[in-house]
């Protein structure tokens, strides 16, 4: 059972550690791309306005602000919004979860409690058969889109009205005799206060005719659309009114602040997954007090290293064509400490 248990661990490990070489390099990869998008858009985007329609543009990168409008209404059957560029459904259902414990090395703890989730929970998996999910929703998400949504002369894609994050929350909603209406919300059951299992929250919020947006996107006739470029299909939307400037400077910012969660993301993943895969090394030494010790020390110290090492390797893969008198400086570096290390490092056997 412990050898079968040090072999998940390092089947877990290498799982891990390959994950991170991955999500590092896709992510170092993205955020080049939208370096090179952010410079092609701030050397190609015209500045235009949107009350005014010009066939010269056509095809062209233009920078437009202005306002969206809708005239459409969209309705769910449920109720129904005027004026809207986009509505949203958001449905939680009362369902039962599966809690795993391990109690020791041999034995698992099952228990079940009852949890509100945006998710449909499979309890075909359950451990007991006992507990029991409804096999779908009564109610799904749902999103609607208007077909023709204006802007000054322009219509825009549903592309581009996908990306507007100015959406608002609908917290006073009409009387509904299917439905007991909560703030903010709708109740399926009979008692919001001891909800049975299939129970469902319904959460409305849309997009109002009205909004201030700034777009960076293709003039295609009397349409604004996705961009295609040699660096792929993109369109850059903000709320409110930006000048080209800003909304290029805004952009390369957001594309930096998600890049570096996702490198810390990475790079704990890899520090994860070389512990398990040397795990075992380490218990070699562990029966032994000061050469346990030791040996977890050293593990540790080398696992710190070999992951700033690797990660900046595979972070550097992605800047290679892009920058590469600062990729392969830093390849060559990490490289070398990587076999600095190994040059160092000595093989205690005990007697």
């Amino acid at each position: 059972m412990v050898k079968r248990n040090i072999f998940g661990a390092v089947i877990f490990g290498f799982i891990l550690f390959a994950a991170s070489f991955l999500l590092l390099f896709i992510n170092e990869f993205n955020y080049v791309n939208k370096i090179k998008i952010a410079d092609f858009a701030e050397k190609n985007a015209i500045t235009i306005s949107s009350d005014t329609l010009s066939p010269s543009n056509e095809n062209k990168l233009v920078h437009v602000t202005g306002e969206a409008y809708s005239q459409q209404t969209l309705s769910d059957s449920i109720i129904s919004i005027p004026k809207a560029i986009a509505f949203f459904r958001d449905v939680e259902m009362f369902q039962w979860e599966e809690v795993k414990k391990h109690k020791d090395k041999n034995k698992i703890e099952y228990t079940y409690r009852k949890t509100w989730s945006r998710h449909l929970i499979n309890s075909d998996n359950f451990e007991s058969t006992a507990y029991k999910n409804p096999p779908e929703m009564r109610c799904e998400n749902k999103e609607l889109y208007a077909d023709n949504v204006g802007f000054g002369k322009f219509y825009l894609s549903k592309s581009i009205i996908s990306t507007i994050n100015s959406i608002t929350k609908i917290t006073q909603l009409p009387y509904n005799n299917k439905f007991k209406t909560y703030n903010g919300f709708y109740f399926t059951g009979n008692n919001y206060d001891d909800p049975a299992i299939g129970d469902q929250k319904l959460f409305y919020s849309y997009i109002p005719s009205g909004i201030k947006l700034s777009i960076i996107a293709k003039q295609s006739g009397n349409r604004l659309e996705n961009m295609d470029s040699r660096y792929g299909n993109f369109v850059i939307v903000s709320g409110g009114t930006k000048s080209l400037t800003k909304m290029i400077k805004e952009y390369r910012e957001n594309n930096s602040a998600n890049t570096w969660i996702l490198r810390g993301i990475g790079v704990l993943l890899m520090f994860i997954g070389l512990s398990f895969l040397i795990q075992p090394i380490v218990n070699i030494g562990g029966s032994i007090p000061v050469l346990g010790a030791l040996s977890k020390m050293a593990a540790f110290i080398s696992t710190v290293i070999i992951t700033i090492a690797l990660s900046t390797i595979t972070i550097s893969a992605g800047w290679l064509f892009f920058r590469p008198e600062i990729a392969l400086v830093l390849i060559v570096l990490s490289v070398m400490t990587i076999f600095s290390l190994r040059k160092k490092k000595k093989v205690i056997i005990p007697e």
